[in-house]
């Protein structure tokens, strides 16, 4: 039975983000309510969107508003999170296998989400031997700014 994307977004209360093409994806899924956590290599942090940033401290990532947005975008280095509901993965075929070992796994992710235009043809068969959806093929931002 396929699921519907915008249906498992709206269910989803976390969300682990690996790379994103540009900050309309953290900014539409925290308004969208969910809690949005980044990974890189310096490790995790979480988003928020805030008025105005004081100053940037050690382990913190601050994106200024564009033109139609209000707000800066704010990354705090934090832990790894405890669990997640899902892992929107914006990385290239060949770091996918990977990334289902080292973060969607450990962190209970029933979902993988992959960004346009990433694509792959092994995370299917993976995901599916490890009783995870995979969404592809739709864009975050915009499925996120429908809920």
């Amino acid at each position: 039975m396929k699921q519907d994307p915008e249906q498992i977004l709206k269910k989803a209360k976390a969300i682990l983000l690996v790379d994103w093409p540009d900050q309309s994806v953290p900014r539409s899924l925290v308004k969208a309510g969910l809690t949005v956590f980044g990974f890189s290599p310096e490790g995790y942090s979480r988003a928020v969107v805030v008025p105005v940033q004081a100053g940037k401290t050690e382990g913190t990532s601050v994106f200024l508003p564009r033109k139609d947005e209000t707000g800066h975008l704010v990354f705090e280095a934090c832990g790894q999170p405890g669990s997640v509901d899902m892992v929107c993965i914006y990385r290239p075929e060949a770091e996918h296998e990977q990334l289902l070992k080292d973060h969607v796994l450990p962190l209970g992710a029933k979902t993988i989400w992959l960004q346009p235009p990433v694509g792959s043809s092994a995370i299917r068969e993976l995901a599916t031997a490890s009783g995870i959806t995979l969404i592809k093929g739709i864009n975050i931002a915009e499925a996120a700014a429908k809920i």
